[in-house]
């Protein structure tokens, strides 16, 4: 699993191919065998070229806009969905679908149609009675019932979302605490234009979305889900580069270790090096390399230079993959190898930044907290 990349590339279209058929154009023929079913009426043409990555990311964005459009009395796409349409990056893949409705919906969560996407190949639709694979998670539609003053939607194209303010907020109380880190970190970068070398230019904007996120907290103090809300909230930093870098910073937090440092800046013989993450009490680096960080052998030759440099310094640099944020359980191990067995002893999990049953031996969650957090009953 790859989190798409920020740096996708202007080029890439990530837009579904929706098709929609009417009762009358039914009766006669339906789309190929091509076309997979979304919903009544609705169908996906999947990119036949396209990388599991991008069929994921464009599924997620077209149950997305096919909900708002079958759903009479939604106002709005909110929370990861509203991110997939506002192209905020989350780590997520195929996060659930969520609808914001000006009352309370008769059915709070709906059971979508199940697609699986192999490692290599278009989608498949799995029938109700086909257990699938492992990997083909079930998707739920939630139906939300928020109370959104008229600043808080935006029109995008054919859709209408919450804004990314608004976004991440809701974001911080239900989704799982790694997503939500990283579009709140996605939010604040984009808001606030941070530049590492003179972070002081981007403190008064990083300052005015911190404060709009506690307004919006002080209006619902007794929301489900606010004790992560205000941690995620209030850790999120505008300078943060990736989503994988947000993710690996949620779960060196939810250990319990201290706040690392990031970006960071590391003087060397050979120049200023900026670091990922770091505590420079331990003299540790986390280094987050995403799969386009690398383009040849001129590119790690540089890193394999700037690494030794760092080293030289007295720092110890542990590398980060997406496939070490796949397990988390021995990432977590690893890194809690780095800090003195006596400080480790002391450290106490952050209970505001981990879901209710949380193991981080069976991986991270993707779908949404709701169904954690709903009254018995509720359906």
């Amino acid at each position: 699993m790859t989190p798409r990349s920020s740096s996708s590339g202007p080029d890439l279209d990530l837009r579904p191919r929706l098709v929609r058929t009417t009762r009358s154009s039914r009766r006669g023929c339906l789309p190929s065998s091509a076309y997979i079913r979304l919903a009544r009426g609705y169908y996906w043409l999947p990119d036949r070229d396209a990388e599991r990555w991008q069929h994921r990311h464009t599924l997620s964005l077209a149950r997305a806009m096919v909900a708002q459009r079958t759903q009479l009395a939604a106002a709005c796409l909110s929370h990861a969905s509203a991110a997939l349409v506002l192209d905020i990056d989350m780590f997520s893949q195929e996060p659930d679908v969520y609808l914001a409705v000006p009352s309370a919906p008769c059915r709070v969560h709906v059971t979508l149609p199940r697609i699986w996407v192999p490692d290599h190949g278009i989608p498949v639709s799995i029938s109700d009675d086909s257990v699938g694979p492992s990997s083909c998670r079930g998707i739920t539609l939630w139906r939300r019932h928020l109370t959104l003053s008229s600043n808080e939607v935006v029109p995008v194209g054919r859709v209408v979302t919450t804004t990314a303010l608004r976004t991440a907020y809701d974001c911080a109380f239900d989704e799982p605490p790694h997503n939500a880190l990283a579009i709140a970190d996605s939010v604040l970068r984009r808001c606030c234009r941070p530049n590492r070398e003179r972070p002081e230019l981007c403190q008064a904007a990083t300052a005015r979305v911190r404060q709009e996120w506690a307004h919006m907290l002080e209006r619902e103090p007794r929301r489900r889900g606010v004790a992560q809300a205000r941690a995620v909230l209030g850790l999120a930093t505008p300078f943060a580069e990736s989503v994988l870098e947000s993710a690996v910073r949620w779960l060196v937090l939810v250990l319990g270790l201290p706040i690392p440092q990031v970006q960071h800046p590391i003087d060397t013989p050979e120049g200023c090096w900026w670091v990922d993450l770091c505590w420079p009490g331990q003299r540790l680096v986390l280094e987050v390399d995403g799969r386009k960080k690398y383009q040849g052998s001129e590119d790690l030759w540089k890193e394999k230079r700037r690494q030794d440099g760092i080293e030289t310094q007295g720092w110890t640099v542990l590398r980060v993959s997406y496939g070490d944020m796949m397990r988390p359980d021995r990432l977590g191990a690893k890194i809690l190898t780095r800090f003195p067995p006596a400080e480790v002893a002391r450290l106490r999990p952050r209970q505001d930044l981990a879901w209710t049953g949380m193991r981080l031996e069976t991986g991270l969650r993707e779908a949404s907290l709701l169904g954690r957090r709903l009254p018995r009953g509720a359906g």
